[in-house]
This record gives C-alpha cells, sequence and structure tokens, in this order.
C-alpha cells in the first residue's frame, strides 16, 4: 500500500511539472538580413510586435496551457511563427500570448481570430488579419499598413509618410495623426473617426454604408474636400471656401465641397446612409 501511494505521488508530480513546463515562456531568437518576412498566425491569444536591436528576430511565446505551443522557424530570410493546439479545449486553454521584436524595416504579416494586436514603433510592410480582435498601430513611418477586421475596432495613432489602407465589416475605426500618399478606409456598418490634418499632398477617401464619419480638423489643415451622403445628413462647422468649380451641384444638408488654405491634400468623405460631421479642433 505504501509503495502505491508513493508511486501515485510521484507520477501526479511528474503530470505536474510536464504541465508547468508547458506553459513556461518559451523564447526564439534569429538573425536576419534587410527586409525579412515575418509571419505569426495566432487565434486566441495577444500578438504584440515593437523594434529589436540590429537584424534580430525575438519572439518570446507564453501558452496558457499543455494543450498548445508556440511554433516557430527560419528559412532563410523568413521567420515563420505559428501556435499549435495539441488537444482541443476552450479558447482560453489554447492561447498563446506573443512578444516579438522584430526590424523596423521588415514585411509582417499577423492572422487572428479575436487575440488583441498590437504594433509599435516600426515601418516597412504590415498585413493584418483579424475577425473580432481590437488592432491598434501606433507610431508607425514610412511604410504601407493594410488592415482587415470583421467585428474588431481598428485604432491607427501617429502613423506618418505611409500608404493606408482599411477596411471592417462591424468594427469602429479611430485615426490620429495619420498621413500618407494614399490613405483609404472602408466599413459597412461601423463609424470612422479622424483627428489631423491630411498632410502628405495626398489622397484620403473615408467611406462607409451606414455608419457615420467624424472629421476634426486644425485651422492649419490644407484640403480640397468633398462629402457626399444618399440618405444621411451631412454637417460642417470648418471655414473652407467653396470650390470654384465642384464636380458636383452640393445639395443643401447632403452633400459639400470645398478648399482650405492652398488644397495640397484631397479628401473624399462618402456614406450611403450614416451622417458626416466636420469640424474645426
Amino acid at each position: 500500500m505504501l509503495n502505491t501511494t508513493r508511486g501515485a505521488v510521484l507520477i501526479l508530480g511528474l503530470l505536474l511539472a510536464l504541465g508547468a513546463t508547458a506553459t513556461e515562456k518559451k523564447e526564439f531568437r534569429y538573425r536576419v538580413a534587410r527586409g525579412a518576412s515575418i509571419s505569426v498566425v495566432n487565434d486566441f491569444g495577444s500578438i504584440t510586435l515593437h523594434p529589436s536591436p540590429g537584424g534580430q528576430v525575438i519572439v518570446a511565446a507564453t501558452p496558457s496551457s499543455s494543450k498548445v505551443e508556440a511554433d516557430s522557424a527560419q528559412n532563410g530570410n523568413r521567420v515563420d511563427v505559428r501556435t499549435r493546439v495539441l488537444q482541443k479545449g476552450a479558447p482560453d486553454e489554447t492561447r498563446v500570448e506573443y512578444d516579438l521584436a522584430v526590424p523596423r524595416d521588415a514585411s509582417i504579416t499577423l492572422r487572428t481570430a479575436s487575440g488583441p494586436v498590437k504594433v509599435q514603433n516600426l515601418g516597412g510592410e504590415l498585413t493584418i488579419d483579424a475577425d473580432t480582435a481590437r488592432v491598434e498601430v501606433s507610431d508607425f513611418s514610412n511604410g504601407h499598413v493594410r488592415v482587415r477586421t470583421v467585428s474588431g475596432p481598428v485604432a491607427l495613432d501617429r502613423v506618418r509618410n505611409s500608404y493606408v489602407d482599411v477596411s471592417s465589416v462591424s468594427g469602429p475605426v479611430t485615426l490620429n495623426q495619420v498621413a500618407g500618399k494614399m490613405v483609404g478606409v472602408s466599413t459597412t456598418a461601423a463609424p470612422i473617426q479622424y483627428s489631423g490634418d491630411f498632410a502628405g499632398d495626398g489622397e484620403y477617401s473615408l467611406n462607409s454604408h451606414s455608419g457615420n464619419i467624424d472629421v476634426a480638423l486644425p485651422a492649419t489643415a490644407s484640403v480640397n474636400i468633398t462629402a457626399r451622403t444618399v440618405n444621411g445628413s451631412v454637417e460642417n462647422d470648418f471655414p473652407f471656401r467653396p470650390l470654384a468649380h465642384p464636380t458636383f451641384a452640393p445639395a443643401q444638408g447632403r452633400s459639400f465641397a470645398g478648399t482650405a488654405n492652398s488644397g495640397a491634400s484631397l479628401v473624399r468623405l462618402r456614406t450611403f446612409s450614416g451622417t458626416i460631421r466636420v469640424k474645426k479642433q
């Protein structure tokens, strides 16, 4: 009986040790050349990216249970990171939290279902595909940002000199101090908020089928702007000058066209049934 008890205790201890090992933080390190490609696929855990020192990719992964593991490998100048489910479980049991340090000029692709995504102080090519996950990109410059969500909210903050392409079905999109040669945002049933000066002598297009569009401009903004809705309404309290030759006849409460300062950037605001509001900061 004593030996049997000792054996059971030993087995239990081994199982506990294995469980603890499976959920411990793991770290992978790689050396890459300029223009490296990095891919992360992780359905339920968070993904956080920030700059690395030199040409390094440092992946820190923390699994939530022994039912899941982080798999990472380098092939040439590409690093692939993927969550592998070893045993069926609830989302909380099959979650891995990732923290990656990557070169600023890397080409990055992130795919997630519900885990939040945060990208800070990078450039290069950034593509994010998400379902319900919240996506945050801040202090991004000299690159290309593509974001697709179903219902996850998107927040871009201080994105400069970059091409931006954001689309969402029902997730709200917020842009603060976002500027580039081409900036496009489209939603089906979600609001779009833009705060900034539309800098960069670029083309900006904010479109929503039934969501509202709110724009806040400083007095120094240099824009050529048109706002139009089919079944919604348009409100404006920014002191635009009327366009000398608008491409359409403005309708009171449904559309307007104007310019401010030198009109360097072209801005188009469109909805089908939402409200467009433009105000001075």
